[in-house]
């Protein structure tokens, strides 16, 4: 396995555990807040964020080895996946009447922001080489 391998898994499995924990902590916040339409706010926003940090985690690590061309159409589908879902979500959540759209911003925004903080440290803490030794 190489060191973009493990740097790309570590960036999976913290990010899960964040997503686990904010997960854990958005059901006694939404439903302390605003009940039942609070907790589903809530873990609507988490799922969101879960979303949005997750699939380009994925998309790096299936896509790391494989040529350039091929690694950007992989990145680019999944971010371009991911911004569809993300709107057609928003969309559809505008028209429940009763849903908290604050606790699902506050939930969702958290989330989005850890994923990119988990993303900015495990890759500044990666002993990933700049040069290929072979050529």
């Amino acid at each position: 396995m190489t060191e973009e391998s493990r740097t790309y898994r570590r960036a999976l499995r913290v990010t899960v555990i964040v997503i686990v924990a904010l997960a854990v902590i958005a059901v006694p916040v939404g439903l302390l807040v605003a009940g039942g339409a609070g907790l589903l706010a809530a873990e609507v926003g988490v799922a969101v964020a879960a979303l949005a940090g997750l699939t380009t985690q994925i998309a790096m690590l299936v896509a790391h080895q494989k040529p350039p061309h091929i690694m950007a159409a992989y990145i680019g589908g999944s971010w371009l996946g991911k911004m569809l879902i993300i709107i057609v979500a928003l969309l559809v959540l505008q028209g429940i009447e009763g849903f908290h759209k604050e606790l699902f911003a506050a939930f969702a925004v958290t989330g989005i922001i850890a994923t990119l903080a988990i993303d900015f440290w495990v890759i500044r803490n990666a002993r990933i080489p700049y040069v290929d030794s072979g050529s």
